[in-house]
């Protein structure tokens, strides 16, 4: 038997002309190719979605970047009891009061670090018309999110179809249980010497 990688690859993907391949091992082999193919399909996928999903947060980056503006907040009320956020600080609300582009004053309910008292100074994002707005996408968030769509759409893809392999050959395999057992029960007798 070949030691050939290759060659034994081949092979568990049923491209070799073995003559003793049954039907449900052919069956097999193709569910295998299938499945290799469409992995192959889905990286391929996943690297050209990735590669949008970077282009089109790079834009947003700059669209967002000239549409929103950092201002000064002051807080008129001490910020509500916290909560953790995403990076572990303690968070809460508080109202404030800034100026828009236009000079007009605006008031409303920021989040702010729950330590912030009334009268303390933080930063808020506002767009054009001063309202309240998240901060500007970053590189960062940009990177993550081509990432998980460059890699999802694969190991999604690669891990559905694992389980189609697997399930087909549980099945071959039972099926050729069955098939060995029913075929033993007419060999069986044959073998007896004796009525043993």
């Amino acid at each position: 038997m070949s030691q050939n990688p290759f060659a034994r690859f081949a092979r568990w993907l049923g491209l070799d002309r073995n003559p003793l391949r049954r039907r449900c091992d052919r069956v097999e082999a193709v569910v295998r190719l299938a499945s290799v193919l469409g992995v192959m399909i889905a990286v391929v996928l996943g690297v050209v979605l990735g590669m949008r999903a970077y282009g089109d947060g790079v834009k947003a980056e700059a669209r967002q970047a000239h549409a929103r503006h950092p201002v000064s907040a002051t807080l008129t009320e001490n910020v509500s009891a916290p909560r953790l956020s995403a990076a572990g600080s303690a968070m809460g609300h508080g109202r404030a009061v800034w100026r828009a582009p236009d000079g007009t004053e605006r008031a409303g309910t920021i989040e702010a670090i729950a330590a912030k008292r009334a009268g303390d100074v933080v930063t808020v994002w506002i767009d054009d018309r001063g309202a309240l707005t998240q901060r500007p996408q970053d590189r960062e968030t940009t990177i993550v999110s081509a990432l998980t769509v460059g890699t999802g759409l694969p190991l999604g893809a690669a891990s559905f179809l694992a389980m189609v392999v697997v399930v087909t050959r549980t099945i071959n395999q039972r099926r050729a249980r069955r098939v060995w057992e029913a075929q033993w029960t007419v060999v069986e007798p044959m073998w007896r010497i004796n009525g043993r």
